[in-house]
């Protein structure tokens, strides 16, 4: 009797250890899970960005589509670090009053109607501290939050890290001659957690809702709307071969533009409208057989199309090759004769009208 109770003793003892040994890993565990200090990250600068865009001009004939330059800024960041764990924080972004210009994901609808905007988030310091949770850099706002998370490796205590990400605004053009003055843009708003904190803290919005500026259709006026050219005469003699010219006579088409317009323009025959030769037609009221005219810019001639000013038009051709800074400025062109078969002597006319693209 005694023995069984002694053997008894012994197997609860034994069951008593497993159970010691069992719970042991999970006291070590939560010892290492409260070993990491919580962290704490701060804006420096950055928030609440109120984009000032100025007079924006976006050119009358340019594509839907057309965008302006990045409006941005600096959002700098602090951050306490851990001295065991490397830890990260998780900025999400995103906004809650945007409403997407019909058939775009990224581009928004500001108080210009004609005008979108669009936000973009990238590295603002040149290191791979910081990237998008999903994709890559620049990461774009859209109607649904994304995350952009930040590392924030371990250090000695006191270590600050510090971090910056650019943030941008881009205008674009949604439709044809946006004009008005910009006032409102969506907010977008920067929610942050720690990973060893799921519990959201709310900075202050990225892009405060306000934008000043305006919006106009850039264009120029024509200075010289009717051209007269007097021809010298020419000879025979001078033009011993189809495709010989003579008689070089200078032209040129005065401009008044507004700034950052590139010029276009396509110059079509009035006799032969559909001519897309580089020979423009004599009018019904000359008298000279086997001769015609060319019309010459940067020493080449020019290539007639039909009257309109939607950008590629057949025959069209720039005039201005960089941005008109603003004002009055002046196209140099050149006429001059070219045989085109036998000729016979009489007066030789012609009409070309010039038709202006602003892209």
């Amino acid at each position: 009797m005694l023995n069984g109770l002694i053997s008894g003793a012994c197997f609860m003892m034994k069951k008593l250890s497993a159970m010691l040994l069992l719970l042991l890993p999970m006291v070590f565990g939560i010892s290492n899970a409260q070993a990491a200090d919580a962290i704490l990250c701060t804006p420096l600068s950055g928030l609440n960005f109120s984009p000032a865009v100025g007079s924006q001009l976006f050119p009358r004939d340019a594509p839907v589509g057309t965008t302006s330059a990045p409006f941005s800024t600096l959002l700098n960041v602090s951050c306490t670090t851990d001295p065991v764990a490397n830890l990260s924080l998780s900025i999400q972004i995103g906004t809650y009053d945007g409403v997407l210009v019909p058939g775009q994901t990224a581009y928004f609808q500001t108080d210009v109607a004609g005008i979108g905007v669009r936000y973009i988030y990238e590295s603002g310091d040149g290191t791979s501290t910081c990237k998008p949770y999903i994709g890559n850099f620049p990461a774009e706002v859209l109607s649904t939050r994304r995350n952009v998370v930040c590392s924030i490796k371990s250090a000695s205590a006191g270590t600050l890290k510090t971090f910056a990400l650019k943030v941008s605004a881009i205008f674009m053009k949604t439709s044809s001659g946006p004009t008005g003055t910009l006032s409102k843009i969506p907010t977008v708003y920067n929610e942050v957690y720690y990973d060893n904190s799921k519990n959201l803290t709310i900075w202050a919005n990225g892009f405060s809702g306000v934008a000043t500026g305006t919006f106009a259709v850039a264009a120029c006026t024509v200075t010289t709307s009717s051209i007269a050219v007097t021809m010298p005469k020419t000879y025979t003699y001078r033009l011993p071969n189809v495709g010989s010219t003579d008689g070089e006579t200078s032209l040129n088409i005065g401009l008044n533009c507004d700034p950052g317009t590139k010029v276009y323009t396509t110059l079509t025959d009035v006799s032969t409208p559909e001519n897309t030769t580089t020979t423009l037609s004599l009018s019904p009221d000359s008298t000279a057989q086997g001769i015609g005219y060319q019309i010459l810019y940067n020493a080449t001639p020019v290539k007639f199309g039909v009257d309109s000013s939607v950008p590629g038009n057949p025959g069209q051709f720039v005039l201005t090759p960089a941005p008109t800074t603003g004002g009055v400025l002046s196209v140099p062109l050149t006429a001059r004769y070219i045989r085109t078969g036998k000729i016979g002597s009489g007066s030789v006319n012609a009409k070309a009208t010039f038709t202006m693209s602003y892209q």
